[in-house]
């Protein structure tokens, strides 16, 4: 007989108000939804504070359907609004992108957004610690969320087995370009999995080097890594006609944060030889360093406009995507990157950063370019931007793409979180 499977959703609980996921939330969302289809004696827990607490699963479905719905959205949702008054011409869909009071303030925003969330689900979640939920039973982490917490660990010894999933080093490698103090966390989270029966997985064979090498820095062995990519969301793999657009567009998804390396793509198009008649649009939410990345981009030369589209469900990102031009992702590190596959799994075009994860994944389905080189960029974007050759070319490269399937990708996790 299966031991039960036992997912944390602690992540998932405070951020399933946002208006658009990230990477992570995907796949946490993801293993959510394929465990309430595929295994029915699946749990849900709470952990924060250390201590595991079970939502009674009426709360589990509501809270996995009621992000699923708001990240998803529907053709007609207010996003595909937007994204279809611009698609039309209308000069005000989106605003220009500069740095609002709000990212100045993204703490302060994500206060208010768990506030929210306790009072949608957080009081859902029983008061009493229910450590007995996990006797026996295979335990999921795929977010990283209270794995520095020895309490958790505790706790976590009535299971039978445990499986964490990490998704890069980052925090380690360059705390430069992660949330201060995530350094420290992450050291502290090795720590707890060197010394335990982890099942580890992460997402591409560049990460598991890296987290090798880095937890191997710090005087740490872990327990032998496997690969299971993240699935790409179904909605991005239907290759659909794509959109008109009333004016051309280079489509850059993901968050506003240094890590990005937005700021060789203002460059690039300051370079740019030929014609400039484009919008490139920043399509993703805001890091704690926005405002200072966005203030940092400097003005664009005329004939560009730099935009900025947030909040944008899943129906309204594909749809743009489609659209555009090409999606642009000039990454300075990535363990995955969710829009290079997404993109490529819709058949638009990509140029990406020639870096460890893309290469593995993506190479010769994108053009994949030096991060640093605004001169190769800029010629790139010339020639996509006239719809010439290398445009061209990078278009059937995309139409050959594709993705694996999420639910084998999912299975194929949970198969080996039992395994002895």
């Amino acid at each position: 007989m299966n031991q039960p499977l036992v997912l944390d959703v602690s992540r998932l609980l405070w951020r399933a108000v946002r208006a658009a996921p990230g990477g992570i939330d995907r796949l946490e969302l993801a293993m959510a939804q394929h465990l309430l289809r595929e295994e029915p004696s699946a749990r849900f827990v709470f952990t924060d504070g250390g201590v595991v607490r079970v939502l009674k699963p009426a709360m589990a479905r509501r809270l996995v359907e009621g992000a699923s719905a708001r990240w998803s959205g529907h053709p007609r949702d207010a996003a595909c609004g937007r994204v279809t008054a611009y698609l039309a011409g209308a000069e005000d869909a989106f605003p220009p992108a500069r740095a609002r009071l709000a990212d100045r303030q993204v703490p302060l925003v994500d206060l208010g957004r768990n506030l929210l969330a306790g009072l949608l689900y957080r009081r859902g979640v029983p008061r009493t610690a229910e450590p007995e939920a996990l006797q026996g039973a295979t335990y999921l982490n795929l977010s990283h969320r209270n794995l520095d917490d020895a309490k958790l660990f505790a706790a976590l010894s009535r299971a039978g087995h445990l499986l964490c999933y990490l998704h890069d080093d980052i925090p380690l490698r360059r705390p430069n370009l992660a949330a201060p103090g995530s350094d420290q966390r992450f050291r502290r989270m090795l720590r707890h999995l060197g010394e335990r029966p982890v099942r580890i997985v992460t997402n591409s064979a560049a990460s598991r080097r890296r987290i090798v090498e880095s937890a191997a820095a710090h005087g740490l062995r872990l327990a032998r890594v496997e690969v299971i990519a993240p699935p790409v969301a179904e909605l991005f793999t239907h290759r659909t006609p794509p959109s008109v657009a009333g004016r051309r567009f280079f489509l850059v998804p993901g968050l506003v944060t240094a890590r990005k390396n937005l700021a060789l793509l203002a460059e690039a198009c300051r370079a740019m030889a030929g014609r400039r008649d484009f919008d490139l649009i920043l399509a993703g939410a805001p890091g704690l360093d926005a405002a200072e990345v966005l203030a940092g981009l400097g003005a664009m030369p005329p004939g560009i406009r730099l935009l900025r589209a947030e909040g944008l469900s899943d129906h309204a990102m594909a749809r743009l995507v489609r659209a555009a031009i090409a999606v642009l992702a000039p990454s300075l590190e990535e363990g995955f990157d969710y829009p290079v596959h997404e993109a490529l799994a819709s058949g638009v075009p990509v140029i990406a950063s020639d870096i460890p994860a893309h290469r593995e994944y993506v190479a010769g389905y994108a053009e994949l370019l030096d991060a640093r080189d605004v001169a190769g960029w800029a010629a790139a974007l010339a020639d996509f931007a006239a719809g010439g050759p290398r445009h061209a070319a990078a278009r059937a490269a995309a139409g050959r793409f594709a993705a694996p399937s999420p639910a084998r990708l999912l299975r194929g996790m949970t198969e080996l979180a039992r395994a002895t």
